[in-house]
């Protein structure tokens, strides 16, 4: 055989040897990553469901919280409608009663005007409707003054 057929098989060989060298270490490794890979799974799962966990946790969280928030502003919308509304009552109301007293109080004086029986002068008369129309007026002073807070 000649030197360069000789050569050629050798490179050859050693080409083989190389490829079978390499095929069996990369099984080695294929099969210790299998072997951690194993041992793993279960960090792996827990890991997996941890995380899954939070961001459910944080997606429930944002949730609760912008729905808070939008029915904050719904209630003090309510609150403030309901304030305004009870406001307008309290005044209707006041204004009706202080109404309802005054007429009593001008009945009342009117009564007291007819059944005096003076036998005094028409001047008396009026001197007396004039003190009661000062005491009604001061009565309706001190009645506008009683109004509802707002």
């Amino acid at each position: 055989m000649s030197r360069t057929v000789k050569y050629k098989r050798k490179k050859h060989f050693r080409i083989k040897i190389l490829i079978g060298v390499l095929l069996l270490s990369s099984t080695i490794a294929g099969n210790i990553g299998v072997a951690f890979a194993d041992q793993d799974i279960n960090s792996l799962l827990t890991s997996w469901f941890n995380k899954k966990g939070q961001e459910s946790i944080s997606t429930i969280e944002n949730a609760i919280m912008t729905e808070k928030e939008q029915q904050k502003v719904r209630l003090k919308e309510e609150l403030q409608s309901e304030l305004n509304n009870s406001a307008q009552l309290m005044n209707q109301y006041t204004e009706e009663e202080k109404q309802k007293r005054i007429q009593a109080l001008q009945e009342y004086a009117d009564q007291l005007v007819e059944n005096m029986k003076l036998e005094n002068n028409k001047e008396e008369k009026q001197r007396i409707s004039a003190e009661m129309e000062q005491i009604i007026q001061k009565a309706i002073k001190e009645l506008n003054k009683v109004k509802p807070r707002e």
